[in-house]
This record gives C-alpha cells, structure tokens and sequence, in this order.
C-alpha cells in the first residue's frame, strides 16, 4: 500500500474524561487545510535478559508526539487549539488575541489518509483520542523574487487513556472507508461537527 493524501484537519476539544467511560468532546472545528501529519510513537523498549539472550520484552505505547502542518490556522483555531484567549473589540476596533501562560486545552484531533493499493484508492481516518498542542515557535521571512510558502505546524503529545471498562490505555482510532465523504463523516462525528 501506499499513501497519497492527506485532507480534512479536525479537532474537538476534551468536556469531560472519566476513567472507564467514552470521552466527551465539545463541538469542533476544521483546524486548517491538510499538509503534513507525523506520529511518532513512544515506547517503553525494555528487555529482560537471561541466559545471556533477550528473553522477554515490553515494547508497548507510552504516548507519543504529533506534528500537524496546514496551510493557515485562522485566529479561531489558535485560540481553539492553543488555549489563546479573545478580547472582543470595541468601539470598530478589531478581537484581540492575547497568548497567556495558561495551558492548552487537551482535545481529539484527526485526519484522513488517502491510500492506494493495487489501483483502488480507500481513505484511513485516523482520530487521536487525547492530545494538548503548544505554541509552536514563529517565523516571518520577507518575500524575495520567488515565494517562500511559510505554514505553520501544530505539535501535540499525544496522550493515553482509559475510555472504556476494559481499563487498556488507548491513544488511537482509525477506521478505513471506500468513499472521502464516509470518511470525513466519519471524523466529523467524532469531533461533533
């Protein structure tokens, strides 16, 4: 198989999350237009040796670090996202978004993979179930002759939880469908879109 696309950025911030009950997510929002999405897992690597071999390992998920780029992230979706806060203006003056000290908010973000194999396209959703992004660090360049695109990029920890009676920690769901429209439905009732 092979992935050729990626679309459709959601997230829904965390209401509520009880140990051993589904997560609730507020409503969400399209965080920006799909460029990038990177996962990359934290394991506890951790061998047992005996008889001068490994004899047992546990290389399970302990969380894990995820990296979105998209094409813009609107006012809206910073201080959705990233915990800003918005100061209604006054009198024609515009919203002022203020960055505070205040952690962001945990949420669920997702996305779709486009996938190809043997000539027949699927599309995977992936919903991360529990992840907190930061600022990320800013830059502004000047225009030369030529365009420089300057997106930004979303960086979370991805968390683990316990959604269900099972009490097995889980940090991801993912699902695949034939059609983007199930897909995207699919991502959309998860962050309540």
């Amino acid at each position: 198989m092979a992935y050729i696309g990626m679309q459709h950025v959601v997230g829904a911030t965390i209401t509520t999350e009880t140990e051993g009950s589904p997560i609730v997510y507020g409503t969400g929002m399209v965080l920006g237009k799909a460029i990038s999405g990177n996962i990359t897992w934290n394991r506890s690597d951790n061998p047992l040796y005996a008889d001068d071999a490994i004899a047992e390992n546990d290389n399970g998920i302990t969380g894990g670090d995820l990296e979105l780029g998209v094409d813009d992230l609107t006012d809206e979706a910073m201080a959705y996202a990233l915990g800003e806060t918005k100061t209604t203006g006054t009198q024609g003056a515009p919203d002022v978004y203020e960055t505070t000290d205040a952690a962001a908010p945990y949420m669920g973000v997702g996305y779709v993979r486009v996938r190809r194999k043997a000539g027949v396209t699927t599309y995977q959703a992936v919903w991360i179930l529990k992840t907190q992004f930061g600022l990320q660090n800013e830059e502004a360049q000047t225009k030369g002759e030529t365009i420089e695109w300057q997106t930004p990029t979303l960086n979370g920890t991805i968390f683990g939880v316990k959604n269900d009676a099972t009490l097995m920690t889980k940090y991801r769901e993912r699902a695949t469908f034939s059609t983007l429209a199930d897909a995207v439905a699919w991502l959309d009732g998860k962050a309540n879109i």
